[in-house]
């Protein structure tokens, strides 16, 4: 889903809590699994962990403000350099993430590696949140920014400086989460809910109206995800002169 040749990863963020970050880690761990990649999440809620429920054999967890624990996340990933990382990244943890990023030149010493980092920033409700997400496409205006806005937060872009700003971001793609009701949502988020398994028919159970919300969500979100990657595999092609 980026443009470099190599592996990703992927690191999803806010400056607001609960507002998608977990749902999109587990759409694009989910999405990267069906397509034949080999990803592993970094769960970054210590000591509880959120996303480890999910892929308990495809997940470490650790606490990214603990010096333990960044150095168990990027020493997996640059041992590990040929399969997806996603980072599962609180809120609370956004500024001191990317601090130790910088202090360790991580990414330079990644894309040695044929690693490419792309950040997957969730826009909250507020104007704030907009100008968090400008100012961290611009401090790292080289690697890929994904943009997720997810309907359940609501527009933010209801003054004239959130429009203004909004548009001084200019990521590489901007992904849309549909609304999905509490019920829908509720039946998703209690582990081990597998979205792959779900496509698969495994919850039969469920009622037929929850399995047709969650049927046309998935459809609607992994179809922008492949769609994206038709798009960078179509500009490869014109680069080589394919097409």
């Amino acid at each position: 889903m980026s443009e470099r040749a190599g592996s990703r990863m992927i690191v999803v963020c806010s400056d607001e809590a609960r507002n998608g970050k977990t749902l999109t880690a587990r759409l694009l761990m989910d999405h990267l699994l069906m397509t034949g990649h080999d990803p592993h999440v970094f769960d970054c809620e210590e000591p509880r962990g959120r996303i480890n429920r999910f892929y308990p054999d495809r997940s470490t967890l650790i606490g990214v403000e603990k010096t333990s624990g960044q150095i168990r996340m990027f020493d997996k990933i640059l041992a590990e350099p040929d399969r997806d990382y996603i980072i599962d990244l609180p809120s609370h943890e956004l500024e001191a993430f990317f601090t130790v990023v910088d202090d360790l030149d991580f990414i330079n010493a990644a894309h040695d590696a044929r690693i490419e980092m792309v950040i997957a920033y969730v826009l909250d409700q507020t104007a704030t949140s907009v100008m968090t997400a400008r100012d961290l496409r611009g401090a790292y205006a080289t690697e890929t920014f994904y943009l997720i806005r997810n309907a359940w937060n609501g527009n933010p872009l209801v003054t004239r400086q959130a429009r203004e700003v909004y548009e001084e971001i200019e990521p590489d793609t901007v992904f849309s989460l549909p609304l999905l009701d509490r019920e829908a949502m509720a039946a998703a988020e209690e582990a081990p809910f597998s979205f792959i398994e779900f496509q698969e028919g495994v919850y039969g159970s469920l009622p037929p109206s929850l399995r047709l919300r969650l049927r046309s969500f998935l459809s609607e979100v992994f179809g922008q995800f492949q769609r994206r990657e038709l798009s960078l595999d179509l500009g490869s092609l014109k680069k080589m002169g394919l097409i």
